[in-house]
């Protein structure tokens, strides 16, 4: 049996962060995994530039509630969920994720946990593994399934790396072009015909 793993935003959803800039007119938190591959540099120059801004938690949530899912993103997951197990494997934290996962319908999340203070600060996080994505194919893997993976930025090559196959999703040509064995597909029913021709 073949669990489709797939990454959150930039694959299902818009970047939460690129939101945030927007809200707040800071333009650095326009930065993703596509800008600073290393998650740890990005997560510790986005609480940073947080801090001299004073923004909270709640900013990021009343945030990420703007957002809607890309388009064709439900329907797609939808017809995945029917014909694969699916889990969203994300370098995104619960505080924040929340209300997409309402609108994709709760599917399961494995993601990364922020540490706040009592006024809703983020003074930190904790990341479930340094290659999270990684561990959690291995993970299923050990246990007997095909992993398929599916995302669309740097963090998403360590799925690959491990994952029986992975797909590009939506990504930047920068990106694609330098991991030109892995197939590249930029609508979501080339994506799930290649999720159900996969042997």
């Amino acid at each position: 049996m073949e669990i489709v793993c797939l990454d959150m935003e930039g694959t299902l959803t818009p970047e939460i962060w690129e939101q945030v800039a927007s809200d707040s007119g800071i333009s650095e938190l326009n930065k993703t995994t596509r800008d600073i591959p290393s998650y740890t540099e990005l997560m510790d120059y986005r609480i940073n530039i947080m801090k001299q801004h004073n923004l909270k938690v709640t900013d990021i949530v009343d945030a990420t509630k703007k957002l809607d899912l890309l388009d064709g993103a439900l329907d797609f997951l939808d017809q995945v969920r029917q014909e694969f197990q699916v889990v969203i494997l994300s370098d995104t934290f619960h505080e924040i994720a929340y209300p997409l996962m309402e609108k994709l319908g709760y599917p399961l999340l494995l993601c990364h946990r922020l540490n706040l203070d009592s006024e809703n600060n983020i003074i930190g996080y904790k990341l479930r593994n340094l290659k999270a994505k990684r561990q959690a194919i291995l993970g299923f893997q050990s246990m007997g399934y095909r992993c398929l993976a599916a995302g669309d930025s740097y963090n998403d090559l360590q799925m690959f790396e491990v994952a029986d196959q992975g797909f590009f999703i939506n990504a930047p040509e920068s990106i694609s072009s330098s991991m030109t064995e892995i197939p590249n597909f930029n609508n979501y029913s080339d994506l799930l015909n290649a999720l159900r021709n996969y042997n």
